[in-house]
């Protein structure tokens, strides 16, 4: 899925129930004048919907999309209400497109689907309906989570930023009340109970394994996306961790000084910008190349990468699970062509970096996951008050691929 929100990748993660129908139409129509016959094939029942696609457009190319839906519909679903469902079908489709949390549609979708699920009640044990509708509830309950979660760890920053008045235990004290309130006061739990209860109608009526320790799943990267429905949104896990660190150290003034490090993290001073590379709703200054329409493989215009670490409940910041590899661009206007900037940045490995075809060299440059990276900017290069830098691809063929350089978060610091 193309830039999909990190939301999405660290609840829901490989193998979840995944209805696509313009997608894999597309998909089909693309590559099918290069083949002879087709079959149609996946792992699980998780893409059923998108099977069905796939062996209809194997069929008849020129099928539209929504009339395999309302057929679909029909045939497992209810004659009479075929159109909504087919309708609720495609908008389970746009709730994974953009930000998560800009995407004010996610609510409507799940409306539609309780409406549906209301008028239809006689198909509460049917699987497949079971499956489209544990996803409306499931995308909806992790957007009220975000936004929620966001709030919260806005919140602490606040309280952060003031540890220096504030004395940095009381800060980190407080700032942990304000984030455990995801555990206290937790965001909708009726829509948290009614995930569970349909994946456990999943399990007993098919099979459908969500979870590890409930249901004996495999492993919890296929599909145990029940595993990772209270995964934090925010930065708490992370948080935690660097406060146990920062409490260790001696001097208030530097407890002080890393408080504050933390508060601004991804809120840079005025005149100042932050791209979290990966994101779809915060890295605005990333260049988007080519659409799915023409490089349907996603290989001339790179799509966010998630990693899978501590088997998915890592307690890294979220920023640094989601990367770009090289080549990559990213531009700048309305600089202050007075003013002289810093380039920072985190990601893993090597970065060569140009800054209107100026090489950069690097004043820092440590090369771990989280770890800083710092360019200065040469001011002549902001005269105009515009700037576009580029990663150049550098020869990785004799490296793993989970040590292939990566660019996580991006800082273009006015000094």
């Amino acid at each position: 899925m193309p830039w999909w929100d990190p939301a999405f990748s660290l609840t829901l993660g490989r193998e979840p129930i995944n209805p696509q129908p313009v997608y894999y139409a597309f998909i089909h129509n693309y590559f099918a004048p290069f083949t002879a016959g087709f079959i149609t094939y996946s792992d699980g029942i998780n893409d059923d919907l998108n099977k069905t696609i796939w062996s209809m457009r194997g069929w008849d190319p020129t099928c539209e999309v929504r009339t395999i839906l309302v057929e679909y519909a029909r045939f497992f679903f209810n004659a009479s209400q075929a159109e909504h469902i087919a309708d609720g079908i495609l908008a389970l489709e746009k709730n994974w497109e953009g930000s998560l949390a800009e995407n004010g549609a996610v609510a409507a979708t799940l409306t539609l689907w309780q409406d549906l699920e209301e008028t239809l009640p006689g198909l509460a044990d049917n699987w497949r309906w079971q499956a489209l509708l544990v996803r409306a509830y499931y995308d909806a309950y992790t957007r009220e989570r975000l936004l929620f979660e966001t709030g919260l760890e806005n919140e602490a920053n606040t309280i952060l930023a003031a540890a220096k008045e504030i004395g940095t235990g009381a800060a980190m004290d407080a700032a942990l009340e304000v984030l455990n309130r995801t555990e206290t006061e937790p965001a909708a739990p009726g829509l948290r109970e009614r995930i569970v209860s349909l994946y456990d109608g999943l399990f007993h009526s098919i099979g459908l394994k969500s979870s590890v320790k409930k249901y004996q799943a495999s492993g919890y990267e296929r599909g145990c996306s029940l595993d990772f429905l209270e995964y934090p949104l925010n930065n708490r896990w992370f948080l935690e961790d660097e406060f146990n660190r920062i409490r260790t150290l001696p001097d208030e003034t530097e407890r002080a000084r890393e408080l504050a490090t933390l508060a601004a993290w991804a809120c840079p001073s005025p005149g100042s910008f932050y791209d979290d590379i990966g994101h779809p709703g915060k890295s605005p200054h990333l260049k988007r190349l080519e659409g799915l329409n023409t490089d349907p493989y996603m290989q001339r215009s790179t799509n966010p990468g998630f990693w899978w670490w501590e088997e998915g409940f890592s307690r890294r910041r979220l920023s640094w699970q989601d990367t770009m590899d090289c080549p990559m661009t990213m531009i700048y206007t309305g600089l202050d062509p007075e003013a002289t900037y810093l380039l920072r940045m985190t990601g893993n490995g090597e970065a060569h970096v140009r800054a209107n075809g100026y090489v950069l060299a690097p004043t820092l440059y440590n090369k771990g996951i989280g770890e800083l990276k710092e360019f200065p900017i040469p001011k002549a290069l902001t005269a105009d008050r515009t700037l576009t830098l580029l990663w150049e691809c550098e020869e990785q063929s004799e490296l793993n691929w989970r040590d292939y350089a990566t660019i996580a978060e991006v800082w273009l610091l006015k000094q």
